[in-house]
Formats: C-alpha cells, sequence, structure tokens
C-alpha cells in the first residue's frame, strides 16, 4: 500500500480528510511521512509534538498502520461505513 492507495481506502470508510495529512505534517493531524533517514513515522501531530510515534521500515507498513488504526477508531465510534 502507498500513500495514494491509502487517501483512496480512508476516502471508502468515509474518514474525514482534515484529520490525516499524507507525506506531510500539520497540526491536528495524523501524519504518515518518511523522516529523512528514510524511516517511515506515523503520527499525531499537536503543538508541534509527534505524539503516538510509530516508526517503520516502509511505506507499505506505515499506511497498513495507520489504515488499521483509523479503521478501528471509526468502528468502535460506530461510524464505520460499509465498503
Amino acid at each position: 500500500m502507498n500513500l495514494q492507495a491509502l487517501g483512496t481506502a480512508l476516502d471508502a470508510l468515509g474518514i474525514e480528510p482534515r484529520v490525516v495529512a499524507l507525506g506531510a505534517r500539520d497540526e491536528q493531524c495524523w501524519c504518515v511521512l518518511p523522516d529523512a533517514d528514510g524511516v517511515w513515522e506515523v503520527y499525531w501531530l499537536e503543538r508541534g509534538q509527534k505524539n503516538h510515534l510509530v516508526r517503520l521500515p516502509s511505506e507499505d507498513a506505515a499506511c497498513e498502520l495507520l489504515l488499521g488504526k483509523l479503521a478501528y477508531s471509526e468502528l468502535v465510534a460506530g461510524r464505520l461505513r460499509r465498503v
């Protein structure tokens, strides 16, 4: 999975685009992007701080982690759309 496929999957699940920054950093968003050392990072950015940071070896692993995390959150909240 890559960032484009992740964006498509999140849209299909009804996850608001404003809560995700794909390949970028944005305040009060889940961010998924490579660090300067090439390791992929997934984290919630708030007040310039990386919260819930997970570092992964590939774009595929990072995208799958974020998709799973957000799909689970929507499922628990009862907002997950059927695909």
